[in-house]
């Protein structure tokens, strides 16, 4: 071989980044779900920072949205109508 075909490593595998900022807050959170299935996330927002939550909106609507997977769609409050 001239030394032309270099081999590429195998990727290693990938840490998990920064530790969640919203785990903590998970149980209560899935807590006032099952209490009222349609609190609102600015509602959920605002008992996570009284609680101290420092963390951004992002984070937080992106738990929520998994805790509310598998909750049936209430079609009734979209209008089909134009």
């Amino acid at each position: 071989m001239d030394g032309s075909s270099k081999v590429t490593p195998a990727p290693r595998p990938r840490g998990g980044g920064r530790p969640s900022t919203v785990a903590p807050y998970a149980l209560d959170v899935a807590q006032w779900l099952r209490e009222d299935p349609d609190l609102p996330g600015v509602e959920i927002l605002r008992r996570v920072r009284l609680a101290g939550y420092r963390g951004g909106k992002s984070a937080l609507y992106e738990l929520v949205r998994r805790l509310r997977v598998g909750r049936p769609v209430d079609r009734s409050r979209r209008s089909l109508q134009k």
